[in-house]
């Protein structure tokens, strides 16, 4: 069978915090092993081991746990021992595969099932630390007569886990199983009046619309919860993290086309240049989105924006955003439960309206992508700043 049909530290300074540049955001961050799972809202810490090498963590409304655990012993020389280790102690049936994730990295990850107090099935993955011989062990599970509803949310813990943070805007462990690399897809885009040649990976389409299918389900659970927004804001976070890196070598190509070019037109704000360019480019996109359902998500991933595939203003907003954070330009994207809209922002001195991140004093251009206008022209009937909630992106 192949992998895609198999898918769908209070000593170590464990903490759930609110990261300052990452808004409503719930993250577990260890400094010391310096690793970190971005986990859906709402869990609580239900115990720690003696030696605080060990976390099990509870939803209060739904039936998903995980379990946390630091391996440092030099007698693990490999990510499959301390998963072995892990899962034997739970008695747990299990076929354990190994892969290679960000490059360098050797994982392990299988699914299981095991009887505690009832039948429970999850997945569990083991992953190398930068400290020598340590390995971060993630068993995620739910009860088995519920695991196929519960196994989006299950995965999203998991796929979530960053344990190299030059990694942190590239697919997750999960999906970098799932879909391996299969090699470049040539793509060539029209932008103004000049040709970006660029490239994807062949399974980027079909691994991105994986994430967005897996983190719609989970987004789901919360629609009439009280951290909804919170939950809003982690799932556009989740698609931001794995599709960065997959617009890469596009991002760098059309950086490399398209900002000289402004340096010329603009030579006193060529980073205002740069962005109006990827904004009306992007107003130029025709409108074509999926027709919206209960069970699935709308949202077109930016391969397939790049790909000609559909488009609405959420996914042109990502996509601002993210070739413009690639050119090392603050963004961040607004979104409207209220307006039904979303907008790109922009960190630039220019003038025109703009919305200010709470707490700070730092003012950002508000772009709209689906009218042509400029950065900081926006619709009197959606200026309301109190109706908009901030996707701060990692």
């Amino acid at each position: 069978m192949t992998r895609h049909m198999q898918f769908k530290t209070l000593f170590l300074e464990l903490l759930i915090f609110l990261f300052c540049t990452k808004l409503f955001s719930e993250n577990i961050s260890d400094s010391v092993y310096n690793f970190s799972l971005d986990i859906p809202e709402g869990f609580s810490l239900a115990e720690v081991s003696d030696d605080q090498m060990s976390y099990h963590f509870t939803h209060p409304n739904y039936p998903v746990e995980f379990i946390l655990k630091i391996y440092d012993d030099n007698s693990y020389t490999s990510s499959k021992l301390p998963l072995e280790t892990a899962l034997n102690k739970l008695s747990a049936s299990m076929n354990i595969d190994v892969f290679p994730w960000n490059e360098t990295d050797i994982c392990s990850l299988t699914n299981f099932s095991m009887t505690l107090d009832q039948e429970y099935s999850g997945w569990a993955v083991s992953a190398p630390l930068k400290k020598k011989n340590s390995y971060v062990v993630i068993l995620s599970y739910c009860p088995s007569d519920v695991f196929d509803s519960c196994a989006p949310f299950v995965m999203s813990i998991i796929n979530s886990l960053c344990t190299n943070e030059d990694y942190y805007c590239y697919p997750g462990i999960i999906v970098s199983y799932a879909y391996p690399k299969e090699g470049k897809k040539d793509i060539k885009l029209k932008i103004g009046k000049n040709t970006v040649n660029s490239s994807i990976d062949v399974t980027d389409v079909e691994a991105a619309q994986f994430i967005i299918s897996m983190e719609f389900s989970v987004l789901k659970l919360y629609s009439n919860h009280n951290l909804w927004k919170e939950a809003w804001q982690r799932y556009y976070r989740m698609i931001y993290r794995d599709e960065y890196g997959r617009l890469g070598q596009f991002s760098s190509d059309f950086f490399d086309t398209i900002y000289p070019l402004c340096q010329k037109e603009n030579p006193e704000n060529p980073s205002l240049c740069y962005a109006q360019k990827i904004l009306s480019w992007v107003q130029d996109f025709n409108y074509k989105r999926d027709t919206e359902s209960a069970s699935s998500s709308d949202f077109t991933s930016l391969p397939a924006v790049l790909c000609g595939q559909g488009n609405d203003c959420d996914s042109r907003s990502l996509l601002v955003c993210t070739l413009l954070r690639a050119a090392n330009l603050e963004s961040f994207m607004l979104i409207s439960n209220e307006y039904s809209h979303a907008m790109a922002t922009f960190e630039n001195i220019a003038p025109g309206q703009k919305y200010t991140i709470e707490g700070t004093n730092r003012e950002f251009l508000m772009g709209e992508t689906t009218a042509k206008v400029t950065w900081g022209t926006i619709a009197q009937d959606q200026a309301d700043r109190s109706k908009w909630i901030p996707v701060i992106l990692p």
